[in-house]
């Protein structure tokens, strides 16, 4: 009975040892994938908010130099090709980190094309209008961007899109 009792009570250990080595690699297969699920939103959140600021620095810096080109009298100076070049190197950059397919994006870049045409003395209102509505089309495109910053820090969900691709949804 004594040598019975031995077989159950190794079973016991043994069962009990296995169980905790599932346990274990169980637990290191669902940290591994949390681990990187984790690491890649914050990736794209902290990327995300880098371009956000660099896009408000970009916009900025085009409507104030367009609007302190026109205003200024630079007309005819060397200033005036240093300040004329930026302003073009700053509406392609703009565009170039628009989403072509965003509604906001859309007129953010429309407004950005259409700003040089207002460029002449004769056109002064259509050129602060324009400039202005720029930078309301640009604060709410940035608004809506940095709520979906926060909610993919907080939750963890990034778009659909971005769902599929992830390695850890395959």
């Amino acid at each position: 009975m004594n040598e019975s009792f031995m077989e159950i009570k190794d079973i016991i250990y043994s069962a009990g040892i296995l169980l905790t080595f599932g346990l274990g690699a169980w637990n290191l297969i669902v940290n591994y994938k949390t681990t990187r699920k984790t690491s890649f939103i914050n990736t794209v959140t902290s990327q995300r908010i880098k371009w956000l600021e660099q896009l408000r620095l970009d916009i900025g810096a085009y409507c104030g130099l367009t609007h302190n080109w026109f205003y200024s009298g630079l007309a005819g100076t060397e200033k005036e090709h240093e300040v004329l070049k930026e302003i073009d190197r700053l509406r392609h950059v703009i565009q170039l980190r628009l989403n072509p397919n965003g509604a906001l994006d859309q007129k953010i870049q429309k407004l950005i094309q259409d700003i040089p045409n207002f460029t002449d003395q004769s056109k002064k209102q259509e050129l602060d209008k324009a400039i202005q509505e720029l930078v309301e089309r640009s604060q709410e495109m940035l608004k809506e961007e940095w709520e979906k910053v926060k909610a993919e820090s907080v939750n963890g969900n990034l778009n659909e899109e971005k769902k599929s691709c992830l390695p850890w949804k395959s």
